[in-house]
């Protein structure tokens, strides 16, 4: 019952933070997150995609956020894609990403519950992650990433 719960909350999500931006194919990160919670995101964010793209072979485009003011996650993430050794190029906010540029990738992250929603789409594959807040004030992944194909 409680996995219900949780896949249910997880569609509402996906579909509320579908409909946050200003262009369909832009980013959004929510406001609100601590610098601990940034630091886990960005390090399963970096772990994740070593597997489909892999570091020193890929080049990513990401599609940052439209309200760049608010987003605490996109420097840190840029740093450490480069740290891993992905070349990084960021989508103009404007006309948005070239295709010849390379690899796309969209996160979009989003607070559910008493948590956080990670969604991350590239290669016409989404995946999705929810993050519990702990009474410490950590914050734990709730179970693996869920891999889907979206045929875009």
């Amino acid at each position: 019952m409680k996995m219900l719960r949780i896949l249910l909350s997880l569609v509402l999500a996906l579909l509320v933070s579908a409909c946050a931006t200003m262009r369909p194919t832009m980013s959004y990160v929510a406001t609100g997150l601590a610098p601990s919670e940034v630091t886990v995101l960005v390090s399963d964010t970096v772990s994740h995609l070593a597997t489909p793209l892999p570091p020193a072979k890929s080049t990513l485009v990401l599609d940052p956020p439209a309200n760049r003011s608010a987003d605490v996650l996109t420097p840190t993430l840029l740093s450490a894609l480069r740290a891993a050794g992905y070349g990084v190029i960021e989508a103009d906010q404007q006309t948005g990403p070239k295709s010849a540029e390379g690899t796309l990738v969209r996160y979009l992250v989003s607070p559910l519950e008493n948590g956080v929603l990670l969604r991350l789409q590239y290669l016409g594959t989404e995946a999705t992650r929810f993050y519990t807040r702990t009474a410490d004030g950590g914050m734990v992944a709730s179970g693996p990433f869920i891999v889907r194909e979206t045929g875009q």
